[in-house]
């Protein structure tokens, strides 16, 4: 799967961490824009950064129009420093009649102070719609912050199923962590069947002044006779488990 994959990349990037570096900016950005039947995109930014006051940047946008899409996009990246900031992006938009959608974010943190932030938004008009968002964030240190969104969004007269994760282990002490989803369903009078799943899960470590923000808002509109179904989950846990 997708996260086993970006698991895999980040433990690939920590054993790539050699070179210390101080103030630099890297920013990664990849735009996909395609029209016609069958449309197949996928995108990946990786990036290892090692030093203090760094600021990090990795975005990813597809866009399609045709009968057949699928899209894939994920970001990556390892930080080891203090006062860095990451920003984590995926946009995917599609317009068709079968859409697959899957993005995710992943990032590792080891130090103190450091900002991040991750995102990924859906949009999908067609039929038959499978809308997948993921992040993933583990911090290690003291006085981080990390904020996770997730949005999807689907018009559709078919079977729609959302499928929306945020994830986050930290372990330090005074550590602010913020995790957001909503996924939106409409349908008109159809009634075929809808599936929404969400969860937030946080774990920290150390029970010393940790913040945990967990929302989430699902809404469906479909016609009277349709199947909908929704799941929702917001879970924290502090202290060794």
């Amino acid at each position: 799967t997708m996260m086993r994959k970006l698991v895999a990349t980040i433990a690939v990037l920590l054993l790539m961490v050699s070179a210390a570096s101080a103030g630099n900016t890297v920013k990664q950005a990849i735009s996909m824009t395609s029209s016609g039947g069958q449309i197949s995109q996928s995108a990946a930014n990786a990036a290892v950064v090692k030093g203090n006051n760094n600021y990090i940047s990795q975005g990813v946008s597809q866009s399609a129009y045709g009968s057949q899409i699928t899209q894939s996009g994920a970001n990556a990246v390892v930080v080891v420093g203090d006062n860095n900031v990451v920003r984590q992006e995926v946009a995917q938009q599609a317009c068709g009649s079968s859409i697959a959608q899957s993005g995710a974010n992943a990032l590792a943190v080891l130090g103190d102070d450091n900002s991040a932030s991750q995102q990924v938004s859906q949009a999908a008009f067609g039929q038959n719609i499978f809308q997948n968002g993921w992040n993933t964030g583990s911090i290690t240190g003291d006085g981080n912050t990390l904020m996770q969104g997730l949005l999807s969004f689907a018009q559709t007269y078919a079977d729609t199923n959302q499928t929306m994760s945020n994830t986050a282990y930290i372990s330090g002490s005074y550590n602010q962590v913020n995790q957001q989803m909503a996924g939106m369903v409409l349908m008109g009078r159809s009634n075929a069947p809808v599936n929404q799943m969400g969860s937030n899960i946080g774990q920290a470590m150390d029970p010393n002044g940790n913040q945990f923000g967990q929302s989430m808002n699902m809404k469906a509109k479909a016609g009277r006779g349709s199947k909908a179904a929704q799941y929702g989950m917001n879970e924290v846990k502090i202290g060794p488990v």
